[in-house]
């Protein structure tokens, strides 16, 4: 509730890690990806309720991008939506069908 509550009306950048190493190619490459949210200015009662609802408790950011958590947000920035949910995996799957990995 505090971390949304500090959240409330301003955006937010998100950052995750990807590495992806295949040894038998010698392919290397690791990246950050960034997503940028804006959150609406929130009232007390719409986070707890929110909170209460969709428990985000063990989140990255206290919510959930892909349920009820997205109904916070004023808008969202970013190539890849699921950096938000710790892996992003557009980016992820680009690189697997480089290395011919089905």
């Amino acid at each position: 509730i505090a971390q949304l509550k500090q959240n409330s009306g301003q955006t937010v950048c998100f950052s995750t890690g990807l590495s992806i190493q295949h040894r038998a190619s010698g392919f290397e490459h690791t990246l950050i990806e960034h997503y940028q949210v804006k959150f609406r200015v929130l009232t007390d009662a719409e986070i707890e309720r929110y909170v209460a609802i969709e428990q985000p408790l063990q989140c990255a950011g206290s919510f959930r991008c892909e349920g009820l958590g997205i109904s916070l947000f004023e808008s969202m920035q970013g190539s890849d939506q699921t950096t938000l949910m710790g892996l992003p995996l557009i980016t992820l799957c680009k690189y697997l069908r480089q290395l011919n990995i089905q």
